[in-house]
């Protein structure tokens, strides 16, 4: 295993991915998380399920997302 397997490819910092660190999947944050659609839109096609993206990266896309969502006055 690289150590690439542990970098979100989105921001390039840890991922925090439980599995690829080699514990067991269950254990793994994303466990628990919701995944929007379009969330692994921005990572280039060649690096998806490589490895995972990061928590933060997440929660930006969605804060993002809502923002997107929220009427203009």
């Amino acid at each position: 295993m690289t150590a690439e397997v542990l970098v979100c490819p989105l921001c390039g910092e840890a991922n925090g991915c439980s599995y690829a660190a080699g514990r067991p999947h269950s254990e793994c944050w994303c466990n628990q998380a919701v995944f929007p659609k379009g969330v692994f839109d921005p990572i280039p096609a060649e690096q998806r399920r490589k490895s995972c993206i990061c928590e933060a990266c997440l929660d930006t896309y969605k804060k993002k997302a809502e923002q997107n969502k929220e009427p203009h006055s």
